[in-house]
């Protein structure tokens, strides 16, 4: 059920304190939601406004204190409900995810169990998790604190309450790991953390659909968006599985202070490829949602086409006829880590070339997407560097095949400066002398439809990371067939899955600036 508004609406306060002591040195607050919360009221566990009531949870983690009097007032069956799913919470991201477990507090909510408060939150604050003047212990190898849960005490969907815990356990794991991490990524893992807890939920839904967020505006910094950024984490587990997200606060946790970025790219560097490499598949990745998304296209499951409204394309850049000019607008330029979708429609232009020229401002940093479609289940994408000088570049691209071309200018760098960029798009006649963007992969299967002991073809213009793998239908990874380095050259793999149930699948092949995919047709396994 789609939901209106955010989920779990987290007030997270991030305290700097000595490595034992509980008296802050500073105080962050990453707030969100219409409601407002005092820095005196976050600052102080609170007091609730009857008799205080305690629950153990049935699992044994967490203290509930509530009351059946007053402006907190709840039932007990509410108590319980607010229990059992943080039990849920703590047996999916710490025993089944192998997150860390948050610390103990030194007995200050009476024991050692970890603690959440069910209380009246103004406004459309749903939650918030504090470790403002909380134990740090003091045998901690990392930025370690305890923390603990604020709980709105009148959320009467029961979806939404799960998912209100679901996400602020999430940030108690992630206080575990660094309080001094950057707020974004919190936020973008604890709304991902809600579909790895309660999958039938989609609790989600109401921040994808409205306001800032990764695909209605994706000109914004990935690290601006907060809860609306939860498409990067879903990316990292879609492609490597969950263990790439833990992975990334395993390294923050491994160096004091802020240093996200250094976590992303160490994490990036165990799966054999870049930042921006990563960064730029984000961009063809996110394409594929909502009304783009389709059977087999192997970026992730059917849930992608309920993204709705899905991928913005500013109606300037909603290209239906060529020749086209246009530039950056005037008010939404690409920030740092920002995008554009540029989509021409080729219905008219099957047996043309296409020369793209590009012109960013110059002397900075300007890489640029290209995402060649076909509805009937094929696609290709590169992206290339622009010049690092003049942020020029021209491409040439054959349209024969194809449904649409989607360009997608990204700008890297950091500067004041206005993020300017002039665009043109043009039939052209001929190809010499011009960048011909083509199928550098060459993903073949060895026949179509294919026994299930077949083989796929490819070849790697330089050696590099190669993962290779098999989705079905649904979008559900079937297999993973390669995951290594590979010298450059044609390799032919073959594809031994024989517990693959014949059907329709998609073959896709992630490796360097390129991913190619193919549909195939499985055929019984002969015995």
């Amino acid at each position: 059920m789609m939901k209106k508004g955010p989920i779990a609406v987290s007030i997270l306060l991030a305290a700097l304190g000595t490595a034992a002591g509980k008296t802050p040195e500073n105080l962050i607050i990453d707030s969100h939601g219409a409601g407002e919360l005092s820095e005196t009221d976050a600052a102080n566990r609170p007091v609730l406004s009857g008799s205080e009531q305690i629950l153990n949870s049935p699992g044994g983690h967490f203290k509930i204190h509530w009351t059946d009097s007053g402006s907190d007032s709840v039932s007990y069956a509410y108590a319980l409900s607010i229990a059992i799913a943080a039990d849920s919470s703590w047996q999916v991201q710490c025993n089944e995810m192998g997150f860390f477990q948050p610390p103990p507090d030194n007995g200050i909510g009476g024991d050692d169990l970890y603690d959440i408060y069910i209380v009246s939150l103004s406004g459309e604050v749903t939650g918030y998790t504090s470790c403002f003047g909380e134990y740090h212990p003091p045998d901690s190898t990392h930025d370690c604190s305890a923390s603990y849960i604020v709980v709105h005490s009148s959320i009467p969907d029961a979806d939404q309450r799960n998912c209100v815990v679901a996400h602020e356990f999430q940030h108690a794991i992630q206080i575990s790991y660094d309080y001094n991490e950057a707020g974004w990524f919190m936020e973008n893992c604890a709304v991902w953390m809600t579909e790895m807890v309660y999958p039938d939920a989609d609790d989600y839904l109401g921040i994808i659909s409205s306001g800032d967020n990764a695909l209605r505006t994706p000109w914004l910094d990935i690290r601006s968006y907060s809860h609306g950024g939860f498409p990067w984490a879903w990316m990292m587990w879609d492609r490597w599985g969950y263990e790439s997200v833990r992975s990334v606060w395993e390294y923050c946790a491994s160096e004091g202070g802020n240093n996200m970025f250094g976590a992303h790219e160490s994490m990036f560097t165990d799966h054999g490829i870049t930042f921006e490499e990563f960064f730029m598949d984000y961009g063809a990745w996110r394409w594929f949602t909502a009304d783009n998304w389709f059977d087999g296209c192997g970026m992730y499951n059917p849930e992608a086409s309920t993204w709705l409204p899905g991928p913005v394309v500013l109606p300037c850049h909603d290209v239906t006829s060529l020749p086209f000019t246009g530039d950056q607008t005037a008010d939404s330029p690409p920030e740092r880590y920002g995008i554009h979708w540029i989509r021409v429609d080729l219905s008219n232009y099957q047996d043309n070339w296409i020369m793209m020229n590009f012109n960013g401002r110059d002397y900075f940093e300007w890489n640029m997407g290209v995402i060649m479609q076909n509805l009937s289940g094929q696609l290709y994408f590169e992206w290339f560097d622009c010049d690092p000088s003049t942020g020029d570049l021209e491409l040439v691209l054959e349209a024969n095949g194809w449904d649409y071309f989607i360009y997608f200018p990204a700008f890297m760098d950091i500067t004041s400066l206005d993020h300017l960029y002039e665009i043109s798009i043009l039939l052209n006649n001929g190809i010499e002398g011009s960048s011909v963007v083509e199928d550098q992969l060459n993903l073949r299967v060895s026949s179509n439809p294919m026994p299930a002991r077949g083989s796929v073809t490819f070849s790697l213009p330089e050696s590099g990371s190669v993962l290779l793998q098999i989705y079905d239908l649904s979008g559900r990874k079937a297999a993973t067939i390669v995951h290594g380095e590979m010298d450059a050259g044609i390799h032919t793999v073959p594809l031994d899955v024989p517990d693959l149930s014949p059907g329709t699948y998609f073959v896709v092949l992630f490796s360097g600036d390129s991913m190619a995919g193919e549909r195939v047709v499985i055929l019984r396994n002969e015995p």
